[in-house]
């Protein structure tokens, strides 16, 4: 799946991208091409990233301000936030 967008919510471009890959994976399955769809919740993690960055933008505070380590550890406070949402939205 690709990731969400920079404000951290999914728009109709991500359904109708998920429809498309349902779309593809169940013709090879029918085809009886041996398949597995494994959806994720972001690519790389670029757009969480942005995300985050833009939050502590709002408090003044940048990435390199924090370190590698409590800037990942944001990230991941973030992930743990939204991922329900992230995931309802999509099943």
């Amino acid at each position: 799946m690709p990731p969400p967008n920079v404000t951290g919510s999914l728009h109709m471009g991500h359904a109708m991208f998920v429809t498309l890959e349902d779309i593809m994976i169940r013709y090879n399955r029918m085809k009886g091409r041996p398949t597995l769809w494994l959806p994720g919740t972001d690519h790389a993690g670029i757009a969480t990233q942005l995300v985050v960055e833009r939050m502590l933008a709002t408090d003044g505070v940048k990435r390199a301000d924090l370190g590698r380590d409590e800037f990942t550890k944001r990230v991941w406070e973030w992930k743990q936030k939204y991922i329900y949402f992230l995931f309802k939205s999509i099943y």
